[in-house]
């Protein structure tokens, strides 16, 4: 929709500059050429920019938007136009003013060109800038009436009108060339951002990746460093619990030792004391006997 439309605004203002153009032209090189011809000429070319400008307001969908004028513009032509047609000796009287207006009009459009070069940073702009303040001037000198300028060149208002239309379709050309590049520079651009993005993107992925890799490793060394913590716990507990068995095995063969080594001394000592009991008799005392005989004796009485 909004390609459509800008083609109707091109569309218009090259009919603008070569009604301009041929208007100029045969003025100035063309000895036939009545003045209420060309005003014919002119209020025609009006109309068919109204027609065009009506035609590309339903042609392009203009009329689902509420910021389009096209159909406005186009029948305020046309009528402009017609009127012009029906009055054209009114017309033909004011014949330099009017052709004064359109070379004003056209110098605007050359200065929307200048401008659009200029925030497009193309060093030309420079040179469309004179262009089009030149094609305003001379346009201000003839709707001003300034005969100190208009009137030591024949036909001012003539050069004028061919100055515009040609530096309008100049323009048109060159702001078509410097958007044209500036479109493509800006998909390189895009292009070029779109391809660090995806490198970025691409990067990213890659170090969350790496990352992901060595959380990984990382877990598994820890895993792997507590699993031989915890294996070297184990055997060393294993370990101290074999030489803790092993000691009071050892306690336990000593104790054993040693009550055995108590049970033999204990053994040979009760033996020695029966073989000294069996090597010396005890002796009976003699008290004893004779008071054993005493008492019999006692007892026989």
């Amino acid at each position: 929709m909004k390609s459509s439309t800008s083609k109707s605004s091109v569309i218009t203002q090259i009919l603008l500059a070569a009604v301009a153009i041929a208007i100029g032209y045969l003025l100035l090189f063309s000895k036939s050429a009545a003045v209420i011809t060309l005003c014919q000429i002119l209020c025609g070319g009006i109309v068919a920019i109204g027609i065009a400008s009506i035609a590309s307001f339903f042609l392009a969908g203009d009329f689902r938007r509420i910021d389009r004028y096209g159909f406005a513009l186009g029948t305020l032509l046309v009528l402009m136009g017609l009127i012009g047609l029906i009055r054209i000796n009114d017309v033909t009287a004011n014949f330099e003013f009017l052709t004064g207006l359109l070379s004003l009009i056209l110098g605007v459009l050359v200065l929307q060109g200048t401008v659009q070069m200029k925030v497009l940073d193309y060093p030309i702009w420079i040179l469309n800038l004179v262009i089009s303040l030149a094609s305003i001037a001379g346009a201000f000198c003839v709707l001003s009436g300034i005969t100190a300028i208009t009137g030591r060149i024949a036909g001012f208002s003539s050069w004028i009108l061919l100055i515009c239309g040609c530096s309008c379709l100049f323009s048109m050309m060159v702001t078509w060339i410097c958007i044209l590049l500036a479109g493509r520079r800006e998909k390189k651009m895009e292009a070029e951002k779109a391809a660090a993005a995806e490198r970025a993107e691409q990067a990213r992925i890659e170090a969350e990746e790496k990352a992901k890799q060595e959380e990984q490793a990382r877990k598994a060394a820890e895993a792997a460093q507590a699993q031989a913590i915890e294996q070297a716990r184990k055997e060393a507990a294993a370990l101290a619990k074999t030489e803790a068995e092993a000691e009071a095995q050892a306690q336990r063969e000593a104790q054993a030792q040693r009550d055995e080594m108590a049970a033999k001394a204990a053994e040979a000592k009760a033996r020695a004391e029966e073989e000294a009991k069996n090597e010396f008799p005890p002796v009976e005392s003699p008290e004893l006997v004779f008071g054993s005989d005493q008492g019999d004796e006692n007892t026989a009485q």
